[in-house]
């Protein structure tokens, strides 16, 4: 088997975007699935929250792909931009359902904290030193939040942080390998990298809607 067969199928369109898509589709049809049986006035807010992120997710699959569909290249400027802003986004999104989707501000600041400061320690390295940095920061960041906050108490909130537990995780084994074993064996890590991709697209949702239709 050709190990790079991974990194190139990574690098292509059939991951990024069209899995990742697939992913988000069949997750938030679960998710609907999951909580039609309750009452209306339960279920619209978590509805609207589902397919609000649902669709943020898709537009980040597409506008953060090396060849954005139907653009091609973004412009330097963008380039930059719209990752760094989705990639906010996705972790924000999980500060907030950890706050049963109540707006705080503190949300806000503890998902600018982890790339700011990511950004800050591994200026001039390569960017699979940030992505590592980053994951490694955001595991140690959203325990600490946790118990900061006090909601590693709450059964949701800690549900949802375990979902990002496991994808950034995976991410962390994934960048590991491909930082540490030599080519081509280091292929490995991006057939790794393509399962917490697949979860961070495809499982928020479905998640969410599993933790509140079972909230009381």
């Amino acid at each position: 088997m050709n190990l790079e067969f991974f990194e190139a199928l990574y690098q292509s369109p059939i991951q990024h975007p069209m899995m990742l898509w697939l992913s988000n589709l069949l997750g938030t049809g679960l998710a609907l699935l999951f909580i039609r049986s309750l009452a209306p006035e339960k279920k619209r807010p978590i509805r609207n929250f589902i397919l609000l992120w649902a669709m943020i997710s898709a537009l980040d699959a597409w506008l953060t792909a090396n060849h954005v569909v139907g653009l091609g290249a973004l412009p330097a400027p963008l380039a930059s931009i719209i990752p760094f802003l989705f990639v906010w986004a996705g972790d924000y999104r999980i500060f907030l359902a950890m706050d049963s989707r109540k707006f705080h501000w503190r949300g806000v600041a503890a998902s600018l904290l982890v790339p700011i400061l990511a950004g800050a320690m591994t200026l001039g390295q390569v960017p699979r030193i940030l992505f590592l940095t980053y994951e490694l920061l955001f595991l140690i960041w959203i325990l600490i939040y946790g118990k900061l906050t006090r909601l590693d108490r709450v059964a949701p909130a800690r549900r949802i942080r375990n979902l990002a537990l496991t994808f950034y995780s995976f991410w962390v084994i994934a960048d590991l390998l491909i930082l540490i074993l030599p080519v081509p064996a280091n292929d490995l890590g991006f057939a790794i990298r393509v399962i917490p991709n697949l979860i961070y697209y495809g499982a928020f949702g479905l998640i969410c809607a599993r933790v509140w239709s079972i909230e009381k």
